[in-house]
């Protein structure tokens, strides 16, 4: 496509100088529907991207946002690569929704980097024009080192070159903004997307890409001066806490009174079922909202099982077809006649929590003139913003979503909001001034969205060459994308009502098992019956739904080579002809010293005092990556115990970007996937929560984590794929193959507790 530039003086005086890039709007939006001042960066554009200013310094701007990846760094290291400038040379906005492109979701964040790499690629093609221009010499004949243009003898820093100028350099885009959607999801997930076929740096000549490059927010982080969503102060800033129902269906019946001698400046708001307490003083309205629970009235509700009959209620449930249905259909008949054994199992897990360390925070501000305003740290700014629009009836225009840092978050604000921000901008519309609210851990705990409980049935055909013919697995769960705001429901504001869902997410790895079905069925949240109901609304966590069926794949193919007494990697090798596959397992079983041999081991056993080791083995394949995991373990029979001691992860996820910060990804999700397989699960008893504090819902602590060996086989002729996740789906299976090794007890279910692993011993 070709490029077109056009250079002006026009503008300057406003621009201060600056080579500006901005996108092309897309086919059937005017520049007029933008332009009032509040949602785009500049008035008459839709989205702006990069600026090269006359001092040197370089401004990208991208809607999509940190969210503990390192993204910072690695869009840094794109973009100066492209422009051939110094990552420390770039400033980064990220996530304003009147100051960014829409950049879609943030979990994808690879899409946000080819788009910026795209728009600094076209950025430098124009800079090589105009300094072919001032040198008089042929764009061929130039070389740019540091943002210096040499050529002839003679060279031109960028900063020269847009001295005194303004270019105007049309981009082509392809997708949409985020808008309204009945279904209750936002679509348009990856936002605009950058079009066209500018010329990229080649790989081998990369000097940037690939190298550690630090990233830009930790000293920010270590020495204080980052500003966090709970650090935002505006005059006449109200504090407010909510004043939760008993139950997770319940009605307000009264509210609590407020003592005035107590509380002065404290004031009770309420709309619908949603009860909150605000006050200039912030400790005032701690208090106050704590004394106006303890009076407050509620209707009573029962609508769930209760966590220990999950497996039993989604047995009872009449799932209908299939949501999605994924590879060919073998005839089971035909594939148990020609088997020589056959494997079938039902594996299990609870509902899980997203669990950031700090609870939600987020601050609105609803002036008289329409225009809301919201602090807050969600995945997906824009999403958040078309549900704000759409839930409380302002026209898009008039929101303006602003990104600051916080705790992770984990997946569950990538269709939009599950924080504060309703809350917020509910209060800020009764009282007319800023309100920040900040949630409480209990009420974290107890009220954001969880990543929901499932069962799965699989079942594999062996040959008689010991090899997998046929699998075929069902997958139930309810598998929600539900991004309904808490405080909207509560208030009883309009909103879609989440329909059942469900994906196949599993990325075929064996390609030498001749025949698969997989099938996932969906059904409603538990108690959320219409949408007026808040009950335990599901959604996405890291690897979302992959990592869930992922256990299942990985376990069949663990219980499958011990029926064929076969070492289990070499099972998987024997399974596969993907070559990148292949090399990442051997790498890694390298690595943990891994010693080919059937599993149990010889030794193991599931009595006795003296603890007994084991060592287990996982893959994943996803976005153009392979993972494997090992992982070693100690069981104690006689206590339910079980620690690993050593995990091994590696990858192949193609050309790395930033190798110091990809092993920091690949230990954190580690860790998390290890958390998931020891200790986490969501409790509830028939009407409400009951794991909502760090002693009821237990995370990996640093004493419980164990040595994290990394290994990297990069591959820099297959392009870039996902290193940032996946990490956290090894961890499971591998572990519960390592249980398996050590006892010769299949373990079916997570968390491996002290509790359930003395249960599995005994039976």
């Amino acid at each position: 496509m070709s490029l077109s530039t056009c250079i002006t003086r026009r503008g300057f005086v406003k621009t201060g100088g600056a080579f500006f890039v901005s996108l092309s709007l897309p086919t059937g939006l005017s520049a007029d529907d933008t332009a009032d001042g509040t949602t785009s960066l500049d008035p008459t554009r839709l989205a702006s991207w990069l600026e090269i200013r006359d001092d040197g310094t370089i401004l990208m701007r991208t809607g999509r946002t940190e969210t503990g990846t390192g993204m910072s760094a690695y869009y840094a290291q794109m973009i100066g690569e492209e422009l051939n400038v110094r990552p420390d040379a770039i400033t980064l906005i990220l996530g304003d929704t009147d100051r960014t492109p829409d950049g879609g979701y943030s979990a994808g964040f690879l899409s946000g980097a080819f788009n910026v790499r795209k728009v600094a690629a076209y950025t430098y093609q124009a800079l090589l024009t105009l300094a072919s221009s001032h040198l008089g010499e042929p764009v061929s004949g130039l070389t740019v080192a540091n943002g210096i243009v040499s050529g002839g003898g003679k060279t031109v820093s960028y900063a020269q070159l847009v001295r005194g100028q303004h270019v105007d350099l049309k981009i082509p885009i392809t997708g949409k903004p985020a808008e309204a959607d009945p279904s209750g999801r936002v679509p348009g997930m990856d936002g605009f997307v950058v079009g066209g076929n500018p010329l990229l740096k080649p790989v081998s000549q990369y000097k940037v890409v690939g190298t550690s490059y630090p990233v830009p927010g930790i000293p920010g982080k270590v020495t204080g001066r980052t500003q966090w969503s709970c650090d935002v102060s505006l005059p006449g800033m109200l504090h407010a806490r909510m004043v939760r129902p008993a139950t997770l269906g319940s009605s307000l019946i009264s509210v609590g009174s407020l003592d005035r001698r107590r509380f002065p400046t404290a004031q009770i708001l309420t709309k619908g079922n949603l009860v909150a307490v605000a006050s200039p003083d912030e400790w005032e309205a701690i208090a106050a909202a704590q004394a106006v629970a303890a009076a407050t009235r509620w209707t009573a509700w029962s609508g769930l099982p209760g966590s220990e009959n999950l497996t039993r209620m989604f047995r009872d449930y009449r799932w209908g077809t299939p949501a999605e249905r994924r590879g060919n259909t073998p005839d089971a008949g035909e594939a148990l006649a020609s088997a020589s054994k056959t494997v079938s199992a039902t594996y299990e897990q609870p509902y899980v929590r997203h669990a950031p360390l700090s609870p939600y925070v987020a601050v609105a501000d609803v002036r008289s003139d329409g225009l809301v305003t919201v602090w807050t740290h969600s995945s997906q700014s824009q999403g958040l913003r078309v549900r704000i629009a759409t839930t409380f009836g302002i026209p898009l225009d008039k929101v303006v979503v602003r990104w600051l840092e916080h705790a992770g978050q984990y997946g569950r604000t990538t269709f939009g909001g599950d924080g504060a921000e309703a809350d917020a901008v509910i209060l800020s519309q009764l009282t007319g001034k800023p309100v920040r609210v900040q949630w409480t851990l209990q009420e974290d705990m107890a009220w954001s969205s969880v990543s929901p409980g499932w069962v799965a049935d699989i079942r594999g055909w062996l040959g008689a060459d010991g090899r997998l013919t046929t699998v075929n697995s069902a997958f139930y769960s309810p598998h929600q994308s539900d991004a309904r705001m808490l405080g909207a429901i509560l208030a009883g504001l309009p909103g879609a009502t989440p329909a059942p869902n469900g994906w196949v997410a599993t990325e075929w790895p064996y390609d030498r098992i001749q025949n698969r079905l997989e099938q996932v069925y969906g059904m409603p949240n538990l108690g959320a019956v219409g949408s007026d109901c808040v009950g335990l609304r599901g959604n996405i966590m890291r690897t979302p739904a992959q990592r869930q069926q992922n256990f299942v794949l990985e376990g069949l193919m663990n219980e499958a080579a011990a029926l064929a007494g076969a070492d289990p990697i070499q099972f998987r090798l024997d399974h596969t002809t993907d070559q990148r596959l292949i090399d990442v397992l051997q790498a890694t079983a390298k690595a943990a010293s891994w010693v080919s041999r059937p599993s149990p081991h010889s030794g193991a056993r599931r009595t006795g005092n003296a603890p007994v080791t084991g060592r287990g083995v996982a893959i994943i394949a996803r976005e153009r990556a392979y993972w494997v995991g090992i992982a070693e373990v100690v069981v104690a029979p006689s206590t339910g115990s079980l620690q690993v001691t050593r995990f091994t992860i590696g990858l192949d996820c193609g050309k790395i970007i930033n190798p110091r910060q990809l092993d920091r990804c690949m230990k954190s999700g580690v860790v998390m996937g290890l958390s998931e397989a020891l200790k986490e699960e969501v409790t509830f008893d028939t009407d409400k929560v009951t794991s909502t504090s760090w002693s009821r819902y237990k995370i990996l602590t640093m004493q419980e984590t164990p040595e994290i060996g990394v290994v990297h086989v990069p591959r820099d002729d297959k392009g870039f794929g996902g290193g940032s996740e996946a990490a956290n789906a090894v961890g499971p299976p591998a572990v519960a193959a390592a249980f398996f090794d050590a006892t010769g007890v299949h373990p079916r279910r997570i968390p491996l507790t002290p509790a359930y692993v003395a249960t599995l011993l005994k039976a």
